[in-house]
C-alpha cells in the first residue's frame, strides 16, 4: 500500500498556495493533475488549498484529476476517493480550521468525510505513468510527489517529457523536495523560486 497523508510535504504545498493558486485563480478552467494520488489524501489537500484561497465562484472552475496505478490496490484507491471518508488518525495533520470547515462526521464512528464541495472537485482515474501518454492535456498544474524516485533515470526523463506536453504554456509542475530536475530539463522546466520544488513550463 502506498503511503500518503493529508498536508504532507509542506514546502510543495506552501509553494502551490503562495505562488500557483494566485497565478491561475482567474482562469476559466483550472485543471490540476495529481499523478500518484494513492488513497486521495493529497488531491483532497489540494482541493482544500484551492477552496481556502478562491472564492466560491472561481472554486467551481477547479477540476482535479487524481490518478494512480497499483494492480493490487487501485480499486481500493478509487473507492476511498469516491467515499472521501477518513479516520480520526488520517485527518490528524489537517489544520484545525480546515478540518472544521471542510470535513463533517461520517456514518462510521470516529470517521470524517470531506464536504460535498470538496468531494465534487476530485475525480479518480487509473493511469500508469510509464505508458508515457497523459490521461488528459491542458493542465494548469501537475503534482507528482514521491513517485519519480521509484523510476530509472531514463524513465524519469520520459515521464517529465509527458508532463511537459500535458501542461498549458505557463503551467506549473510541483515535485517533492528530494526530486532533482534533470539537467536536460533545466530550460524547459525552470524553477519558479529558489528553494521550492516548483517548476514552470515557459510561455514561449
Amino acid at each position: 500500500m502506498a503511503y500518503t497523508s493529508f498536508f504532507r510535504d509542506t514546502d510543495a504545498l506552501n509553494a502551490i498556495s503562495d505562488l500557483v493558486i494566485p497565478a491561475i485563480s482567474h482562469a476559466r478552467s483550472i485543471r490540476v493533475w495529481d499523478a500518484g494520488c494513492a488513497t486521495g489524501e493529497e488531491p483532497f489537500t489540494l482541493a482544500i488549498l484551492f477552496a481556502a484561497k478562491l472564492g466560491a465562484f472561481h472554486f467551481r472552475n477547479l477540476d482535479i484529476l487524481a490518478t494512480d496505478y497499483e494492480e493490487s490496490n487501485y480499486a481500493q484507491f478509487e473507492e476511498r476517493i469516491r467515499r472521501a471518508e477518513y479516520s480520526r488518525q488520517d485527518v490528524f495533520w489537517v489544520p484545525a480550521a480546515h478540518r472544521d470547515q471542510y470535513f463533517e462526521p461520517a456514518e462510521s464512528p470516529e470517521a470524517f468525510r470531506l464536504t460535498a464541495p470538496i468531494r465534487e472537485r476530485v475525480r479518480y482515474l487509473k493511469h500508469d505513468l510509464l505508458t508515457l501518454v497523459p490521461p488528459e492535456t491542458g493542465q494548469s498544474l501537475i503534482v507528482c510527489k514521491n513517485v519519480l524516485m521509484h523510476f530509472s533515470p531514463a524513465d524519469q526523463v520520459q515521464v517529465l517529457e509527458m508532463f511537459h506536453s500535458a501542461l498549458l504554456p505557463g503551467g506549473f509542475l510541483a515535485l517533492d523536495g528530494n526530486q532533482a530536475m534533470p539537467e536536460a530539463f533545466s530550460a524547459r522546466f525552470p524553477r519558479v523560486e529558489r528553494g521550492t520544488p516548483l517548476f514552470q513550463k515557459p510561455v514561449g
